[in-house]
């Protein structure tokens, strides 16, 4: 004898997003105009998360989120905390 499913599913629904891809964080110049910045892009995501003036500071902040994962279990930095 089988068992029923006891879940329903409904069109349109979708599977939960696995949040197994590890992050990681890399530093790259992109030009704003006539301005040079520093940019901390985010990986698989590929998001430009904070810009900076110096190269310095860009790798300070990409070197400590690599190093701490502090947003691994979120699958990223959310869009509302990105520094741009």
């Amino acid at each position: 004898m089988t068992k029923k499913q006891k879940v329903r599913f409904h069109r349109g629904d979708k599977k939960p997003s696995s949040l197994k891809t590890k992050l990681s964080y890399s530093t790259e110049m992109i030009k704003q105009g006539k301005k040079i910045v520093w940019g901390v892009r985010e990986k698989p995501t590929n998001n430009i998360v904070a810009k900076y003036f110096f190269e310095e500071d860009a790798e300070r902040v990409a070197k400590f989120q690599d190093t701490n994962k502090v947003w691994q279990p979120n699958g990223g930095i959310p869009k509302m905390l990105w520094n741009y």
